[in-house]
Order: C-alpha cells, then sequence, then structure tokens
C-alpha cells in the first residue's frame, strides 16, 4: 500500500514500470485526495488513473477489508533492489 497526496507524472511512469516487470506484486493506492485531477486542466482523476491500469485504491484510510485479507494466495515477496542512483 502506497500513500499519495500529490501523485506527479514520475510516480505514476515509476508505478507502471513496477506493473510491467512485476506483476505478482499487489500494489494498492491511498490517496489524500481521489478526486484530484493527474494534472492541471486534466479531467483524468488519480481515481480514473487506478481504474485504467488495474491498481486497486481508497481515500484517506487503508480499508480494514485490506487488512483483513487472506494472503495465502500471494508470493512472499523479498527486497527489490534499486539499481539507480541513490539521492
Amino acid at each position: 500500500v502506497e500513500t499519495k497526496g500529490r501523485w506527479v507524472l514520475e510516480d505514476r511512469k515509476k508505478h507502471l514500470l513496477i506493473q510491467k516487470q512485476h506483476p505478482e506484486l499487489d500494489i494498492r493506492m491511498v490517496f489524500q485526495n481521489s478526486k484530484g485531477k493527474i494534472r492541471k486542466g486534466s479531467k483524468t482523476t488519480y481515481a480514473d488513473w487506478c481504474n485504467r491500469y488495474g491498481f486497486l485504491y481508497h481515500l484517506k484510510l487503508i480499508p480494514s477489508e485490506w487488512i483483513d485479507e487472506d494472503g495465502s494466495s500471494k508470493k512472499i515477496l523479498t527486497f527489490i533492489p534499486f539499481p539507480g542512483e541513490k539521492k
């Protein structure tokens, strides 16, 4: 679960790459405002973007249903090293 206030283009691209490279990951978003626009003047909201690309999302709080899920069907994941330069 990743929490987001402002979700800039670079972050959205990063999540699409992670999803493509690691389809086994279950990435979910919790937004401060899921109705926020992805950029000024856009009609697309954060919620619209998540729906388009298959990410589960929620508003402000992690829903108890997510916490109570039986994770037995999920793979046990290990740390994924970042090959890029640390900032």
